[in-house]
């Protein structure tokens, strides 16, 4: 099934900049990527606020990981 994360409400910063290094990209070019593949023009400053602040929006968030390669599980505890 290969690498599985829990994502929880404080963890969401560091989880997305821990496998966004795995995948050997930086938070600068993940946001180019987005940008490009989205047909996007927000700024990385406006990610890492979102991400600081919690207020990245679950379609922001889809977006980050489907750039990374990978699919977002949604499984009962």
């Amino acid at each position: 099934m290969g690498n599985e994360y829990i994502l929880k409400k404080d963890n969401v910063r560091n989880l997305i900049k821990f496998i966004a290094a795995f995948e050997g990209k930086t938070l600068t070019r993940l946001k180019v990527d987005i940008n490009h593949k989205y047909d996007k023009t927000d700024s990385l400053e406006n990610l890492t606020n979102k991400l600081r602040n919690g207020t990245i929006k679950v379609n922001e968030l889809l977006e980050v990981f489907d750039v990374l390669g990978y699919n977002v599980v949604i499984k009962k505890k």
